[in-house]
């Protein structure tokens, strides 16, 4: 990911934030993911799942308690399975990162714009 959105855990419309992790060309959110085969179903549903820790300094100001865990670039080969490593060295890849670079903005979104009254030239205000 070269950014990520965050919300607040509160009550109304949802406020999005950007954050973008330092200087980074990109990080790795862990996920996980299982193929199913569903009798009727032409081809395997594949599903997933985004990996959360709690959240770090930044991100609790929103506020929230979680955060996608990110993977540091040596622990990429274990959980993605290519380093053989026991189930507790797997979980200990993931890790709340504190101490970063990183920017948090809110997403500013533009105004929707109001739907026009329809004439009989011009009925696209009925859509």
């Amino acid at each position: 990911m070269k950014t990520f959105n965050e919300a607040p855990d509160i009550e109304g419309p949802t406020v999005q934030h950007t954050i973008t992790p330092g200087q980074e060309p990109a990080v790795a959110a862990a996920v996980i993911w299982r193929r199913f085969e569903l009798e009727g179903l032409p081809a395997p549903l594949l599903a997933c799942c985004l990996v959360t820790v709690p959240a770090n300094e930044l991100i609790r100001k929103l506020p929230t308690d979680r955060m996608p865990a990110f993977l540091a670039a040596e622990d990429w080969g274990k959980w993605l399975g290519e380093m053989p490593a026991p189930l507790e060295e797997v979980i200990a890849c993931l890790k709340t990162v504190e101490g970063v670079n990183w920017r948090m903005e809110k997403e500013q979104r533009a105004a929707k714009p109001r739907k026009q009254k329809p004439t009989i030239s011009d009925p696209g205000g009925l859509f």
